[in-house]
Order: C-alpha cells, then structure tokens, then sequence
C-alpha cells in the first residue's frame, strides 16, 4: 500500500493544493490497488474526496493530524510509504517522500503569519533531510532547496506543474465586455500587488480596466483591498471563482500581468501562455525557465517598469503571440515522473 496524504482535500486550492490534486488524480487511476488517500476531519472538496475514494481518519486536524493520528495509523499499516505533497508530513515518519514547492516560507517569512512562519520554519528543514525524498516544481526552486535545506542534488526530483485541461477547452462566456487587464494569484504580499496597483493608477489609459483574481489566505497577512491609491470603478476585485469561468477570463483579456517577487513556479503563467494572451512578468530565475523568453519581462520592485511592460503589452498584435512552450507542461508527464519516484 502507498499513502497519500490528502490534507489538500481540507483546503482552498491554490497552486500547491493544485498540484496534489492534479498528481493525485492519475496516480489513482494507474495505481488503483495500491493508493489509499487519507485526511483529517473537514473535507471541503466532497466531489474530489469521493473520486479518491479518501478516508477521513483521526479527530485531529491539520498539523497536529500529521503528527498523531496520521503517523499512529501508518505504524499500525506497518510503515508503508507516504507522499505528502503540501512541504509537511509526521515529522518522525522517514519512510515518505515530500513535495516542496518553494522557499516562500524562509524568504517571506515576515508576510506569513507568526504561528504559520514559526512552524514551517521549523518542521520543513527537519522532514526534508528526514524523509527518502524531495519533489519540487523547478530547476530554480532545487537550487534553492539544495542551498537553504542542506540536502544533496540527487535526493531532489523536478516536477513540472502542468495545464490542466480545463484550460485547453473554450471557456465560460462572461457576462460583460469589459477591456481589461487581467491578474490571478491569492493575496499575499510577494505577489507584489501593491506596486502592480501603483503601475495601474498611473497608466494613461483610463478606459481599461484591472480584474483582480484571488482568495485572501488566512495565513497571509496582507489584504489587496486596503489599498491606498484612488482607482474608482477601473479595479474589480474576484474571489471565488470557478476554473470554467477563470478560463473565460484569460481567453477576454486584453492582457496578464504577473508581477511577483517570487515564484517556485508560477502556474498561472502557463495558464495564460495557453490562451495566447500577452503575458508581462517579473524578471525572476523561474520566468525565465518556464517561459522561455516568450513574454515580457520588467523588474517587479520598480513600478515605472511594470508600467512600461504594461504599456508595451497593451499595443501586442495578438496575431504574432505563439507560447508553443505552454503545451510541454503537462500533468501526465509529470505524474509519470512520480510514478517513476515510487516504484
């Protein structure tokens, strides 16, 4: 038997719980027989726990889960090997192989929360040298991996995010038209919105619009809407919103700017690269691998930048912008690539 730690199921999806559920899919379907999802009390994703066949064990719930109950129930399997995609699993349990998607937690640590950044801080380092092995989402985030966790190359497997396929179908059609700038990522600090809005309010054209796409996390400790520039009804903030219709507002947006401080990957990039929108995004080592050098980069700590790139992006010709480089992420390959690891 090979656990699978689907704590993801108790979450809000954003790109790690993305990639856990992507891989956890196909694992299911090629290893039927031998993988058994397992999570706490508190399952938000009914459809997806239900596909999975998932079983709630345990009273506990999220690290405190990962410590007792889920590391009592492995003893009492007799040790199977675990894979917990989301950077913790039972810090004891060495017989397991661990995702870890970036270095946000060390390099940010002032924009998590004090309890959030305490415990990450804590319990990352001592898994990730503990466990078999590591996955993580690029060959930037390795680097890092390999100089702030002490572990050696070979202990650490890249693999890719990839594009799910509700993204290569057409998408919902929206119910306005709108000309607009389009950005999507949860609201946390490094995601640099604050210069992003700046660059915005300064932009000549004032007929086009900036949509906001993204949940406040509750580990974050900044919110978007407390902002601090006068835009009126030119910024429209969105929560909640479906794949179907994310994927109605890539294909009508005049443009996608992404301007973080820091990506272990980034999947939204990609997500847009498939619509064939023009992309503006942060000058950073992992762009620069997963893009290709297809979009239009700007320094995101300077705001004249990011609006230069704006600029720039806005006068496109749609007709030439071709991200063949999007269609080699896939999630088949990727899981395969696990699939590899476990066997």
């Amino acid at each position: 038997m090979i656990v699978i730690n689907a704590r993801f199921l108790t979450q809000p999806i954003t790109g790690v719980q993305r990639f856990a559920v992507e891989i956890s899919r196909i694992l299911k379907k090629k290893l039927p027989n031998k993988v058994h999802f397992v999570t706490h009390p508190g399952v938000i994703h009914l459809d997806l726990s239900k596909e999975l066949d998932a079983e709630v064990i345990g009273f506990n719930k999220s690290h405190i889960w990962e410590q007792i109950d889920l590391y009592l129930y492995l003893i009492r399997k007799k040790k199977p090997l675990l894979i917990s995609f989301g950077y913790t699993g039972p810090l004891f349990y060495n017989n397991q192989i661990v995702s870890i998607h970036d270095m946000a937690f060390k390099y940010y640590r002032e924009t998590f929360s004090k309890s959030f950044s305490a415990l990450y801080n804590f319990l990352v380092p001592k898994i990730a040298k503990k466990c078999l092995h590591v996955i993580t989402v690029s060959e930037s985030a390795k680097k890092e991996l390999i100089q702030e966790l002490d572990i050696p190359s070979e202990k650490i497997t890249v693999v890719y995010n990839g594009l799910s396929d509700v993204f290569k179908a057409k998408g919902q059609p929206l119910p306005n038209k709108d000309r607009y700038i389009l950005t999507v990522s949860s609201h946390h600090p490094r995601k640099n919105y604050q210069r992003l809005l700046e660059a915005f309010s300064l932009l000549e054209n004032k007929s086009i619009k900036l949509f906001v796409i993204g949940n406040e996390i509750k580990h974050f400790s900044q919110s978007l809407e407390n902002k601090d520039f006068d835009y009126g009804k030119r910024v429209k903030f969105l929560k909640n919103i479906s794949d179907e219709k994310l994927s109605a507002y890539y294909e009508n947006a005049e443009l996608f700017v992404f301007p973080s401080l820091y990506e272990g990957f980034g999947i939204p990039v990609i997500e847009a690269m498939s619509k064939n929108i023009g992309c503006v995004v942060s000058d950073i080592p992992v762009f620069r691998e997963i893009t290709g050098g297809s979009v239009i980069f700007v320094d995101p700590k300077k705001v004249e930048s990011i609006l230069k790139g704006i600029e720039a992006g806005l006068i496109l010709d749609k007709k030439e912008i071709d991200y063949k480089i999007s269609n080699k992420f896939s999630w088949e390959t990727s899981a395969g690539k696990v699939l590899e690891l476990i066997k």
